[in-house]
């Protein structure tokens, strides 16, 4: 099998790695993979950007200033207007302008449109502009939901955002909630036209790509509260619960508590399901002389001591924070993520929650999270 380290650099691909338990094949079928389906959702992108951009245009084009009553032409336009934008904002429009260095006085308005970046959209349905979005944008939508709302629209295409922008580096992104961000672009698609929906849904691949992705496609974590696994893992580096609970594929584990998500996320060497937890279990792993089934015998009569005698459980192997485990994949965030929501029902965490392994690394708290 080809090295594909000597192209693509040691450092890049051991994400790959890390993702792949360590298996050079698995690893390469996941980088070959991340490229397919990142190309697929830059086309899906594309297409969004661009029906945005026509949506939004039309409906804020007519209340542009006359041009016959303009200073300069090109001062009328609503996305190069103080009328319009705030002054931070504003430089969309001048980074577009300085783009097309001696062309831009030649350039048209739809040129100097076309060249502003996708964060425009993540600005125009910001906070900032509430008012402009409930007397004119709310229309770019004509087949918005009921109760539809501007910070909805900007959770969407703040999310394709970061994703494109992953996409335009050749950063990873099957740690990432794709179904979810398929769903989001789909979603402005509809909002704006269904049959512009149905028409872009019969030409984008990532569906089909998604459905075959890799074992190793998602460094995706599960949070389950964790008032008594929290202790038990930091003690046994495990995680168990009852036979048959559903999970999605993941990656990770990781532990709210108190109101917060704890430092430790930690990668999941093995899972199994229904294993006997009789004591007959605990002597028959402890005396087969193999160092796997000595810990996990480990695992079921401590488990047994603290009260957890039913017959058989599910079974996470985690990584611990020690050397072998940040190898292995394990991840300690650079601080616990607190939920600053109080009262009844507000817990971050009812039953478990799936959540980007990245995206848990990037978080300064529970709140930012929810806007990943």
């Amino acid at each position: 099998m080809t090295d594909l380290t000597g192209w693509i650099t040691q450092p890049r691909f051991d994400e790959y790695l890390v993702a792949a338990n360590h298996d050079p094949k698995a690893a390469r079928e996941l980088y070959e993979w991340n490229i397919s389906v990142s190309a697929a959702f830059f086309e899906l992108i594309s297409h969004v950007e661009v029906a945005l951009r026509n949506a939004v245009d039309a409906v804020l084009r007519p209340l542009e200033v006359a041009e016959s009553a303009r200073v300069s032409f090109k001062h009328g336009w609503w996305f190069g207007s103080p009328t319009f934008m705030t002054e931070h904002d504003l430089n969309y429009y001048r980074t577009a302008w300085n783009h097309l260095g001696t062309k831009a006085e030649r350039a048209t308005r739809d040129k100097v449109f076309a060249s502003t970046t996708f964060g425009i959209w993540d600005a125009v349905f910001g906070p900032s502009y509430d008012e402009l979005f409930r007397r004119h944008l709310v229309y770019a939508f004509p087949h918005r939901s009921q109760g539809f709302k501007r910070k909805t629209v900007q959770t969407n295409v703040l999310a394709l955002r970061n994703l494109r922008n992953r996409i335009a580096h050749h950063q990873a992104i099957f740690d990432l909630p794709l179904e979810e961000r398929f769903e989001q672009a789909m979603d402005l698609l509809r909002w704006i036209d269904p049959n512009l929906e149905s028409w872009v849904a019969g030409l984008c691949r990532v569906p089909q790509i998604l459905d075959h992705r890799p074992d190793a496609a998602e460094s995706m974590a599960v949070v389950v509260p964790a008032r008594s696994a929290w202790p038990f893992y930091l003690e046994l580096g495990a995680y168990v619960c009852q036979p048959d609970r559903f999970f999605r594929q993941i990656s990770h584990i990781g532990f709210y508590v108190e109101g917060a998500v704890q430092r430790e996320v930690a990668k999941v060497l093995e899972r199994v399901d229904h294993v006997s937890w009789v004591p007959e279990e605990i002597s028959r792993r402890m005396s087969s002389g193999s160092d796997h089934d000595r810990r996990i015998g480990t695992i079921i009569r401590r488990s047994r001591e603290l009260g957890w005698d039913g017959n058989e459980y599910q079974l996470f192997i985690l990584t611990r924070p020690d050397s072998d485990g940040y190898r292995d994949g394990h991840v300690t965030l650079n601080s616990s993520l607190s939920n600053q929501r109080v009262g009844r029902g507000s817990a971050w965490v009812q039953r478990q929650r799936y959540v980007g392994v990245e995206a848990l690394q990037q978080a300064q708290s529970l709140a930012g999270l929810d806007q990943q």
